[in-house]
């Protein structure tokens, strides 16, 4: 028995030797190097077994070492901006490799849900933006580097310093939010803007189900997948990028109104005979005086020897007397703007060895706001650190830290510094003889705020934002072709703004005191990734594998207080302790709880290829969100899409000019929450003494705290889904000389969120958004990029993209009644119906004037009609203009936008432009309203002296001048919307333009630096439009905050324009 042990123990041992000693002779150790043209070294290029996990990176010499398992192992050698390459390793032990331009975009390696691939094995929709395009739009955020870049991308920004763009990705899936999911470094966020732009090595952007369905529940309007720079294994290098420059409002954006003397024959050919203005005196003997007086015993003009004009007088801290000299014309725009400075300063360092990779990085960016007393701040730092402790392991971390403050809002509305501006009138200086401000305190001055002493007062509020935002991650290769990887990641931020509202003394309708209101807030947001990653080449059959699993957790909270009455009005005194609380609504503070939410997912995607020509990629995830009842909790969406690469068909291989061709298609479903309140589905009721408490013993002397209904709740609110299909065709041509992609889809939107109107008859409580809706968006994306070069000086790159879309409600609610919304001074101005699309604008057509009375007489007839006032289209042909002849005016939708992308390089010069062209959406410029109609007191545009109907100008724009109600303009054609506010919004604007200077080598070795380059930008160089606003450049901004709610768009407000900008930047690596 001894001797049979002993026997099996040696066989088993010669065995495992003999196991061992083919297994050695079969896995062996190959070393190489990676260089580019001129043998330069590529430090950081990834080898990598192809079918495994299994790689590592080149070190500052471009030399590396990684195992293969055996002769027939094949190497994948990539590097940004080259092409990959494919190297069989057979009996070699060294391989040296040879890296060309990657100018085929087919061959870009793409961050995609949970992976990536190659572009030219991707089957659903994706573009890919590069790093240096982004850059060459300096912007505190990358929406705004983002406008025109890659198709099917919609964007529209303002120039409100630190801003964020508005981004909606092929048309509008919802009536609600339409913003796009962000995933940065694996962290998925609503919100990029806090980003700093230097820190992005590459941005992809999902468009399609196919591509971005794996994110489940908040990908249906669409997902923007951003990797920050990483480490790479070499040399350790130390590189600066930094500009300044300045922004100016010029005078073309900037509305031309009548100064003090035009303002006069203004009044005289409105107003009526014996009519007396408090400080021209009376029509027909006006005269512009030297000061006006606001007091209570004495309101109106004097001249400078009156003794009312006694500065001793003066006083606005009691009983008001102010003395304020009059104006021959406040040009009050010049006066609320001003050039200003913008700046930016990164420095980065990389470096690593093969164990350990790091990418540092710190960031200083101001912008100074072209309003008075706005800016924008903010300092960022970023450490991206990957270490490889053994081989079976490697963990690391992303993160970026971020500090803002900022001063002044949109500036977009009715009391904002702009609408302001249009309502002053031009004889009010902004200064009285003090130095105090001026205003409209005097009569027929009208009740508009001055906007320098808005934003003068505003300069004492505060606004900080703190933001840490990251994740840490580990991965385990089990084998080579099998890896595990966990991932979490931590988006938390807190806020803090300080509001003072102060006393108005100039200002006809004067707030009586001093008002402060602080804010407080946190949120913390947590996402948990695990994943499974499979990989494996079986002949001509290649597989590719995910699974996982996802949890989200978001919750906030906040804190408002609000003080008034203040001894002093110094802005040290000013504090909530030094509320005078003459009753409870002095000093009231509140919390609220702004929501929360969890989310948790199971998610897998399988990618498949044969022979490389054919390719099917699905995906599936399932989701369950906690803002839905239980019995609707959790919903599947699920994708799939195909490819069929043409240009590898033996019937194509003739055709030499074709270098790669595949047609594709596909089917998914996303969905979407980020339309419903974490509330949405209870009923919630509160406390308020003045309406809920009551008498317990009915003889008004005890009080008992009572409820009432806050919110009806909907447990049956469900998912709203996006359906997409498309199909589409890539090529690339002539040797990778032009890349193509033409893509044709079609989006549906079933169980629209649609938020309850309340009628003035309900119960005054929140109603619950229900499912009632349905949207449709047809469209096609196109990009084409063309390079080449002419000997080894001149080199260029011409890139088009070109996106359209059609946007359509087919169902809004059961009745499939219109959703209405006015403006401030204007009702049923915008108005989303079935078969229209989302946010239309609705009103009467001109249709000339009534030029005599026989056609008053003819008709149509109309409410308030004289001779020389507007005419309406009698649309139903029924002879009466009523509310029966409203019509859709135009959509803030385009037609198209296009994107032009160019690029030269001789020798060590290089240039760059890129202009953008918006086509065929409307805009309704609703500042008119305040210039054009006399409905207020305040500004008046030149157009209204200029082109207002005349016997001698019966083409004119605007009704008769004439004494007499509202100015000769009828209640019905000032206080109701017609086409004269809508315009075409086309623009065509060169959005930047820059030229650039690299010192040679033998300059910069000399100071041991490898590159220096100087360049020069102008930015929003020239616009060319037709729009008479400040700056067509508002397609997509809505009025709720955050643009949030879509069913309000393309309205203008006034507010900041996007503002001219010339720069002068450094760039500099050691």
């Amino acid at each position: 028995m001894l001797f049979k042990l002993t026997a099996l123990r040696l066989v088993t041992t010669l065995w495992l030797l003999l196991f061992a000693t083919v297994a050695s002779a079969q896995q062996k150790t190959v070393t190489g190097k990676v260089t580019e043209a001129n043998n330069v070294p590529v430090a950081g290029a990834t080898v990598t077994v192809k079918g495994t996990t299994n790689g590592t990176q080149t070190d500052a010499e471009g030399n590396f070492s990684i195992s293969v398992p055996n002769n027939n192992a094949v190497l994948l050698i990539s590097y940004i901006g080259f092409k990959e390459q494919e190297r069989t390793v057979g009996d070699q032990t060294v391989l040296n490799i040879n890296l060309t331009s990657a100018n085929s975009a087919l061959n870009e390696v793409v961050v995609l849900g949970y992976t990536s691939a190659r572009k030219k094995d991707i089957t659903g929709s994706v573009s890919v933006v590069s790093a240096e395009d982004l850059g060459v739009t300096p912007a505190s955020n990358l929406a705004v580097q983002l406008q025109g870049r890659a198709p099917g991308v919609t964007i529209s920004s303002s120039g409100q310093p630190g801003a964020g763009a508005v981004v909606r990705i092929r048309g509008f899936t919802s009536a609600g939010n339409n913003n796009p999911l962000y995933v940065i470094d694996g962290v998925q966020t609503d919100d990029a803007s806090k980003l700093n732009p230097n820190d992005i090595e590459s941005l992809q952007v999902l468009k399609d189900a196919s591509a971005a369905s794996i994110y489940g529940a908040r990908a249906s309007n669409g997902v923007v997948i951003i990797t920050t720079k990483q480490g790479k294994a070499g040399r350790a290098t130390l590189s600066y990028d930094g500009y300044v420059g300045v922004q100016n409002v010029t005078d073309k954006m900037m509305p031309d109104m009548l100064n003090t003397e035009q303002y006069l024959e203004y009044l005289t050919r409105t107003q009526p005979d014996g009519f007396k203005h408090p400080v021209f005196g009376e029509k027909g003997s006006f005269t512009i005086p030297d000061f006006y007086i606001t007091s209570a015993g004495f309101k109106g003009g004097v001249s400078a020897s009156d003794p009312r004009a006694n500065p001793s007088l003066y006083n606005v801290t009691g009983n008001l007397y102010q003395i304020s000299p009059v104006s021959r014309g406040t040009k009050w725009f010049e006066e609320v703007t001003r050039p200003a400075l913008l700046t930016n300063h990164q420095i980065s360092a990389t470096g690593g060895t093969d164990k350990a990779v790091y990418s540092l990085g710190l960031n200083y960016f101001d912008q100074q706001g072209t309003f008075i007393n706005t800016f924008y701040k903010r300092y960022s730092a970023r450490v991206n650190t990957s270490f490889k402790p053994v081989n079976w392991l490697r963990v690391g971390e992303n993160l970026q830290v971020s500090y803002e403050e900022r001063n002044g809002g949109e500036n977009r509305g009715e009391g904002d510094a702009w609408a302001s501006a249009f309502r002053m009138v031009p004889y009010v200086p902004v200064f009285d003889i003090n130095g105090g401000f001026g205003g409209n305190g005097v009569g027929e001055s009208g009740n508009g705020s001055n906007p320098v002493a808005n934003l003068t007062r505003q300069k004492d509020n505060t606004n900080k934002y703190t933001r840490v935002f990251g994740n840490v991650f580990a991965e385990i290769p089990f084998t080579n072709y099998l890896t595990a990887r966990t991932s979490f990641g931590l988006d938390a931020g807190n806020q803090f703004v300080k509001n003072i509202s102060r006393r108005t003394y100039e200002r006809s309708e004067n707030q009586g005191n001093t008002q402060l209101t602080e804010e407080a807030w946190y949120y913390t947001n947590w996402i948990w990734t695990n994943t499974l990653n499979f990989q494996k080449v079986l002949g001509d059959h290649d597989f590719k594998a995910i699974v996982g699993s996802e949890a989200v957790k978001n919750q906030s909270r906040g804190l408002r207080a609000f003080g008034q009455n203040f001894d002093f009005e110094t802005p040290d005194f000013i504090s909530l302790n030094t509320a005078v609380a003459n009753s409870l609504s002095d000093r009231v503070i509140t919390t609220y709880n702004l929501g929360r939410m969890s989310l948790f997912s199971y998610f897998g995607r399988l990618d498949y290829s044969f022979k490389g020509k054919y390719l099917l990629t699905g995906t599936f995830r399932r989701d369950g969100a906690s803002v839905f009842g239980s019995n609707v909790r959790y919903a599947n969406f699920p994708s799939f899409s195909v490819a069929w690469r043409l240009s590898d068909e033996n019937f194509m291989k003739d055709i030499s000019w074709i270098t790669d061709l595949k047609l594709r298609g596909g089917w998914g479903q996303m969905g979407s929450i980020s339309n419903v309140s974490t509330a949405n589905q209870f009923f919630t009721y509160t406390s308020n003494p003045s309406q809920t408490n009551y008498d317990i013993n009915g003889n008004n002397t005890s009080s008992a705290q009572g409820y009432r209904q806050q919110r009806e709740g909907n447990p049956n609110t469900k998912w709203e889904t996006a359906e997409t299909s498309n199909i589409a065709v890539d090529a690339t041509l002539f040797n990778g000389a032009i890349d193509f992609s033409l893509d044709f889809y079609k989006k549906n939107t079933k169980d629209l969120l649609v938020d309850q109107q309340i009628n003035g008859l309900e119960p005054q409580v929140i109603k619950p958004a229900i499912n009632l809706g349905t949207m449709r968006n047809v469209g096609f994306d196109l990009g084409i990029n063309y390079n080449g070069n002419r000997g080894q000086d001149f080199s260029y790159e011409i890139g088009v993209t070109l996106s359209r879309y059609k946007n359509e409600l087919t169902k809004l609610n059961d009745e499939n009644s219109a959703r209405i919304i006015g403006l401030e001074r204007l009702s049923n101005v915008i108005r989303s119906e079935l078969g229209q699309p989302l946010s239309s604008f609705h009103g009467f057509v001109l249709d000339g004037f009534y030029n005599d009375a026989s056609e008053i007489a003819a008709g149509p007839a109309m409410q308030g009609a004289v001779v020389g006032s507007w005419r309406y289209k009698d649309l139903n042909g029924d002879k009466v203009i009523n509310d029966q002849d409203r019509t859709f005016l135009g959509s803030p939708h385009p037609d198209f936008q296009l994107g032009l992308n160019l690029k030269f390089n001789y020798k060590a010069f290089d240039f760059t432009a890129f202009l953008f062209w918006n086509q065929g959406n409307e805009i309704f410029n609703y500042t008119k309203y305040y210039t054009d109609m006399r409905v207020f007191i305040g500004g008046v545009s030149t157009r209204v002296l200029s082109d207002s109907w005349t016997e001698q100008n019966k083409n004119a724009s605007l009704p008769l001048l004439a004494p007499g109600a509202a100015n000769g303009y009828t209640s019905f054609t000032t206080s109701t919307p017609n086409s004269y506010y809508v315009e075409d919004g086309s623009y065509l604007r060169a959005k930047t333009i820059q030229l650039g200077y690299t010192l040679p080598k033998t300059i910069t070795g000399r100071a041991k630096l490898s590159n220096v380059r100087f360049y020069v930008q102008a930015q929003n160089l020239f616009t060319i439009t037709n729009y008479t606003g400040a700056d067509p450049d508002i397609t997509l901004i809505s009025r709720d905050p955050g643009g949030a709610r879509d069913f309000y768009m393309g309205v203008d407000l006034g507010g900041f324009p996007n503002p001219k900008q010339f720069i002068f930047g450094l760039t500099a690596a050691f």
